[in-house]
């Protein structure tokens, strides 16, 4: 994987089979994601909602997130399922469950599968890097960390700790909704 600076390329919204417009959106869930499956690394977990807690760093408060024991963890105040925005899942890739274990093996195009209110949302993944976290200045981290904040159009963002031994650098993988969601 190739270790990158934090950018992204601006993509128009997905076509829909008949090339007539934008995807229809899903009807938004009303409830946190509940589960997240991803056949191509056979992943099936559950999902539980995370917060964040202030810890004191160099003298200094700081927020650090939360991550869920044996489970994806969706961030409390990122958006759900079918809504326009950012939905957010942290997991651990080598203690506790090891959830993301295989995470760094996804692909463009991969398909994830995450339900909630019963339904389920799916998204193809579109992008997987990684960036250098531990160790790093504050506005690296502050930098790296804008992957988990608010984005205008409906994505799924996952992050873990990698590599397996070391946890150095955080792993991202973003993903979009395919056409048909809510199906």
């Amino acid at each position: 994987l190739p270790v990158v600076e934090s950018q992204e390329a601006v993509q128009p919204p997905p076509e829909s089979a008949t090339g007539a417009g934008p995807i229809p959106a899903s009807p938004p869930a009303a409830a946190p994601p509940t589960r997240i499956v991803v056949d191509s690394i056979n992943l099936d977990a559950g999902v539980v909602t995370v917060g964040w807690k202030t810890v004191t760093q160099n003298g200094q408060p700081s927020n650090v997130w939360e991550v869920a024991d044996y489970a994806a963890g969706w961030h409390k105040n990122s958006a759900r399922p079918g809504q326009a925005g950012n939905v957010v899942l942290s997991g651990h890739n080598n203690i506790k469950g090891e959830v993301f274990r295989y995470l760094e093996d996804v692909e463009p195009g991969d398909v994830m599968t995450l339900y909630a209110d019963g339904r389920p949302y799916r998204y193809a993944v579109s992008d997987k890097f990684i960036v250098k976290d531990k160790g790093e200045p504050e506005a690296v981290r502050r930098e790296n960390a804008k992957w988990i904040g608010p984005f205008n159009e409906e994505r799924l963002t996952q992050l873990t700790c990698w590599p397996y031994n070391n946890n150095t650098h955080r792993l991202i993988v973003i993903a979009h909704p395919v056409s048909d969601n809510g199906a």
